[in-house]
């Protein structure tokens, strides 16, 4: 594993100091091995960039306008709209089944005429649709509160195993709900440290339980990762659940 992880992308490896080791315990290095090059191929060569960059100007191009560079530097007000932009967009791919643009730092950033400009690298990923349908079945759970809804999509993303006891289910709901904080009810502000301390106990809730995760969730940890660096670095409350809605409800196709 360490031998693997020395010879990450250096983006990659940039990205993945922020997830606490113990994912790297659980997580399957056969699939991130079968991804390695495709990954590498597009951070270096930025093969695909253009053809994805297309793909979500036609499926979500309302969320977002693509740029070549960025300028930030952005007043508390404007701050604070480029966040909610940014949180509209980490939604709207999710709805792109043509792939993710995976690395959302705010150096890739700029809010322009109240207008989210985004400059994208070669760091991309397409999640199988049973993963990306499982991770969007997740969120509309927990934000309509429809348990059962929330349950499928753990299942579906392998985070709860259909033959668990009740009291594992419930444990593991619990701890997803206590990592989405209090986005459901209240405005949430964006923590990093915050983000890993929730996740670090997931973790280990799930090494507990001998759940190998898959690339796809690796790749999504270091998507979540970048959407934290931002929101904490522009330092607003964000009411995720409506923009979450909003973005569900648009007719995304």
């Amino acid at each position: 594993m360490t031998s693997l992880l020395e010879i990450l992308p250096g983006v990659v490896k940039e990205l993945i100091k922020h997830v606490p080791e113990l994912a790297f315990e659980i997580t399957d290095w056969n699939s991130v091995k079968r991804d390695l090059p495709m990954l590498t191929r597009r951070i270096f060569m930025g093969s695909g960039v253009d053809e994805l960059k297309e793909a979500q100007e036609r499926r979500i191009g309302t969320f977002i306008t693509h740029s070549k560079r960025s300028t930030p530097k952005e007043s508390a007000a404007e701050a604070k709209a480029k966040g909610d932009a940014l949180l509209r967009f980490y939604f709207a791919q999710l709805f792109c089944p043509e792939g993710i643009f995976v690395d959302l730092r705010d150096s890739k950033l700029q809010w322009d005429s109240g207008k989210l400009l985004y400059a994208p690298n070669g760091f991309w990923y397409r999640f199988s649709d049973s993963f990306r349908e499982g991770i969007l079945t997740l969120y509309d759970g927990f934000y309509t509160s429809n348990d059962s809804k929330f349950e499928a999509g753990l299942i579906a993303t392998g985070l709860l195993g259909r033959s668990w006891s009740s009291e594992d289910q419930l444990g593991i709901k619990t701890l997803f709900r206590a990592h989405f904080g209090s986005s459901l009810e209240h405005p949430m502000r964006f923590s990093l440290r915050q983000f890993q301390e929730t996740f670090l106990k997931i973790f280990e809730f799930l090494l507990r339980k001998k759940v190998k995760l898959s690339s796809e969730f690796m790749i999504f940890g270091i998507y979540l990762v970048t959407l934290y660096l931002s929101l904490e670095k522009y330092g607003g409350e964000h009411e995720v659940k409506s923009l979450y809605l909003e973005v569900a409800g648009s007719g995304i196709k």
